[in-house]
């Protein structure tokens, strides 16, 4: 049985290793046009910000590690054409002549790629984008020199990256198209508390700055200076402008063949196959299915892609393994401050049709003379939680949470798994969680906040 797997990013390297475990006797061969595999995109605000320890987290493995495993790796490799009906490929190797392959079963892990400027106008060489390893060394070129650097975007990657910017003292302006930043993933009240917390810090932070027109001229000081104008008529230059607003499916390889969903993603089915008989999608590339959210969506999400990757290995010769609805968990460094995520916003609760409420608590460290870690302007460490809840059931649907502890994606993890097992806020109230001891309400969150439910929503 041969196994080829197009792209070497996260999901493709899960499904190989897994493919490997599952079937020792088959070929696993994986086909990537980068110079090298595993990259980790989610490193690039830490090597921005001068991380010591960069190098050894920008990736988890490379070529030599996964053909010890004895998968076949072909680094620098495009490939072009998919003949679903032959079972064949064009694959072409940098500065050589295409070739064919073919395969069993195939993998397609293509992953996805920046979503390109919607602006008019010539902007040159002043456009930077956040994606690759290749990205993050112009970037950081650029603030090297930079007197001020323009940011498009205030999602997850245009927040961290801005706050990187901040962290080398690099003049930073961010402009979001919405009324609110990370509008995907938290809701107003928390977006607003982030937004002032980034002003606090020294950014410039404009929000419903929808950008229409980029350019590229030359400044008094002959420097060359590239320049945003958005609908309203506002300006904003600077010696560079980062395009962050997010990510498309990259789906082009079998677009015409295979059924596409939401943002022209590869539709796949619970054991990650596509409507094409033996042709599996991953990762990046594919649909996700949310828990509590009628349709399947996309998602970029590494940890979706390791766990997507690893369940098409397993159902290569047949379905065997479903897998779990997402709920979108993510962990945000912001600065010093941590951003957890996991299920549904509020917004997103109601769109979906449930009668929801939202139960917030916030809890502070006990005062320790200033030995936590700070940054300018920050309130004593803290953490706080919001819970989005189904009332009546009190079913938590959705949790977001900001802080300065050191210990809070354990409860990203945490709500994860309470929402996918549909757990209530009374299901979690007398669970055994360790003795928060340094806080000043040391009981577990999750005693205060059915508190707070029961008296939004008296069930009777």
């Amino acid at each position: 049985m041969r196994v080829v797997i197009v792209g070497g990013s996260h999901a493709g390297i899960a499904c190989a290793l897994r493919a490997r475990e599952e079937y020792p006797d088959a070929e696993v061969v994986i086909y990537e046009r980068q110079g090298s595999v595993g990259f980790i995109a989610q490193s690039i605000p830490l090597y921005l910000r001068g991380d010591r320890h960069y190098e050894e987290l920008k990736s988890y493995t490379d070529v030599p590690a996964l053909e010890r495993q004895g998968i076949v790796v072909r680094i620098n490799t495009e490939v072009r054409r998919v003949d679903t009906d032959a079972k064949t490929l064009e694959i072409v190797p940098a500065g050589g002549v295409p070739l064919v392959d073919h395969y069993d079963h195939l993998v397609l892990a293509t992953g996805s790629y920046p979503s390109i400027p919607l602006a008019f106008g010539s902007y040159g060489d002043s456009l930077y984008l956040v994606k690759s390893y290749e990205h993050a060394v112009r970037i950081k070129e650029l603030m090297e020199t930079a007197k001020r650097i323009v940011i498009i975007g205030g999602g997850a990657i245009g927040v961290e990256i801005a706050r990187a910017m901040r962290y080398k003292d690099v003049p930073t302006t961010l402009l979001q198209s919405h009324a609110t930043i990370l509008d995907r993933y938290v809701d107003d009240e928390v977006s607003s508390e982030i937004i002032d917390s980034l002003r606090d810090a020294g950014l410039d932070v404009y929000t419903e700055a929808l950008v229409t027109e980029l350019e590229e001229v030359l400044g008094p000081d002959g420097r060359r200076q590239a320049v945003a104008k958005t609908a309203d008529g506002r300006t904003f230059s600077g010696d560079g402008i980062i395009y962050a607003t997010g990510f498309r499916p990259n789906s082009f390889l079998i677009g015409g063949k295979a059924e596409l969903g939401d943002k022209g993603a590869i539709v796949v089915d619970d054991y990650m196959r596509t409507s094409i008989p033996d042709v599996f999608a991953v990762g990046d590339c594919s649909t996700t299915t949310l828990t509590n959210v009628a349709r399947p969506v996309y998602i970029p999400h590494a940890s979706d892609a390791f766990r997507q990757g690893e369940i098409a290995a397993i159902n290569l010769v047949g379905p065997r393994q479903r897998i779990n609805p997402s709920q979108g968990t993510y962990n945000l460094n912001i600065g010093t401050r941590t951003m957890c995520i996991s299920g549904m916003t509020f917004k997103r609760a109601v769109e979906e049709g449930f009668d929801s409420g939202i139960a917030s608590y916030r809890n502070e460290f006990l005062d320790l003379d200033g030995l936590l870690p700070r940054e300018d302007n920050d309130e004593d460490p803290y953490y706080k939680i919001w819970l989005i809840y189904e009332r009546g059931t009190h079913k938590i649907l959705g949790f977001q949470l900001r802080g300065t502890a050191t210990d809070l994606s354990l409860y990203a993890d945490l709500m994860s798994l309470a929402i996918e097992r549909g757990l209530t806020v009374e299901d979690l109230e007398f669970v055994d969680f360790y003795f928060k001891q340094g806080y000043a309400n040391p009981r577990s969150f999750s005693k205060y906040l059915a508190a707070v439910v029961r008296q939004q929503d008296p069930r009777g």
